[in-house]
């Protein structure tokens, strides 16, 4: 059976028209303005062909192209744009569940889980081309989707293809391609295991449709470069610990300021729908680490529970950046404990070899007292436990008030002997 998929909904199109628009009429109902009562027509047919026509004369296009005088036929995983919005177009016959086809994905004897060394190419000017009907899909900031279901960037319609199949997105080094499906990907003929680094005209299969990944040749690196950023010491890691292909994986953070999203700009790229273009920031402060969530979508969570806006990061904590889970693990021991805490420091005493200093006095007979003979009161400081305490200053001389008074008789001598004469 047909249907539309709208925001998260499926509308399922009976036989005979279907209205689109925001009128009383109209079986699928676009809310907000600009959009006339009725801006385009559905027709299913009885085999199940459906064709869309306009409504009016309120611009409907369909796959970027606007939709003219005449009805289009429909296929699985067209879009169609009325006003800004944007309608998939799906067929229960070609989005069923997924059939295991074992026989088809598994890998062969010696392949390899990475792709054959091609050409490498930047992180931008990505683009897959169908060798089926030469389509050709630009690389979003946000990667590219590939699966069954209506809604994915390119929809291939083929029951042994997942609904979410595979993803390619922009990382540091280039395009990275990673499988999510059941039945596998195929990489210049070989079945892949983990995310791999595309490279220009690498050869991509997806159930029985093939596509030719393309981008922009990267520039060449000088070795200084390179040398200076090896030379860059790891001060944490990120582990991911959710189950799935990344699941061991170890990033390094090398800068007391990281970026972490799916975006290529970030200094850790993780190639996951459930994480934001710009996710979260970690942040080593002389209070400690901390993690600021980037206003994301599905959220930053420590310990299990959502943050709202920072926080810090105290030893080794869980930490899960959208759907994907990690440990957080600072590289320095101290860190771990937080950068901005005060050590507990044992009160220091002298060595028991070492000397200290007494006074000693000899007593009748020229015997020296032993320091066991009589035991210090309690709470009284020896001086053998206080060896940083100097003896007060003693005053030599004349008392100071003494000097005073003299000075005072010696000039009231003077006064009465000037006052006589």
């Amino acid at each position: 059976m047909p249907y539309i998929q709208l925001e998260g909904q499926q509308y399922p199109l009976v036989a005979g028209d279907n209205a689109v628009g925001s009128g009383a009429s109209a079986q699928i109902r676009l809310a907000g303005g600009g959009v006339d009562d009725v801006s385009a027509v559905l027709v299913v047919g009885a085999d199940g062909g459906t064709v869309v026509r306009r409504g009016g004369e309120q611009a409907v296009k369909v796959n970027g192209v606007a939709l003219g005088a005449e009805p289009s036929p429909l296929l699985h995983g067209d879009k169609i744009e009325i006003a800004g919005r944007e309608l998939f177009f799906g067929d229960d016959r070609k989005a069923g569940n997924t059939q295991y086809v074992p026989n088809v994905k598994l890998p062969q004897s010696g392949a390899s889980s990475q792709a054959p060394k091609h050409k490498p190419t930047a992180a931008t000017g990505g683009r897959l081309i169908s060798l089926v009907d030469g389509r050709e899909y630009a690389m979003p900031v946000g990667g590219l989707v590939i699966g069954r279901d209506p809604t994915c960037d390119v929809v291939v319609s083929s029951t042994d293809v997942s609904r979410k199949h595979a993803v390619v997105a922009a990382s540091p080094d280039g395009y990275v391609l990673t499988d999510t499906s059941t039945n596998g990907v195929l990489v210049n003929g070989a079945r892949i295991t983990a995310p791999v680094l595309l490279g220009k005209g690498d050869l991509i299969v997806i159930g029985t449709d093939e596509f030719r990944f393309h981008a922009d040749t990267a520039a060449p690196v000088s070795a200084a470069a390179v040398a200076a950023a090896a030379a860059r010491p790891v001060i944490a890691t990120l582990e991911v610990t959710s189950s799935g292909l990344l699941n061991g994986k170890k990033f390094e953070v090398r800068s007391a300021l990281t970026h972490v999203g799916r975006g290529a700009h970030n200094d850790i790229v993780i190639a996951d729908e459930s994480i934001s273009d710009s996710h979260a920031k970690l942040q080593r402060r002389e209070a400690g680490w901390f993690v600021v969530d980037m206003e994301s979508t599905n959220g930053t969570y420590v310990g299990g529970k959502r943050i709202a806006g920072e926080q810090a990061l105290v030893g080794a904590p869980d930490l899960r950046l959208g759907g994907i889970k990690f440990i957080f693990r600072p590289a320095d021991a101290a860190d771990a404990g937080g950068a901005g805490s005060t050590r507990a420091i044992a009160a220091l005493r002298p060595s028991e070899g070492a000397a200290k200093p007494r006074s000693t006095v000899k007593q009748p007979g020229g015997k020296t007292p032993s320091s066991a003979a009589t035991p210090p009161r309690v709470g009284a400081v020896t001086s053998t436990e206080r060896t940083d305490l100097k003896p007060a200053p003693q005053t030599k001389g004349l008392p100071v008030l003494v000097w005073i008074l003299g000075v005072l008789a010696l000039g009231a001598l003077v006064l009465y002997l000037l006052a006589g004469r």
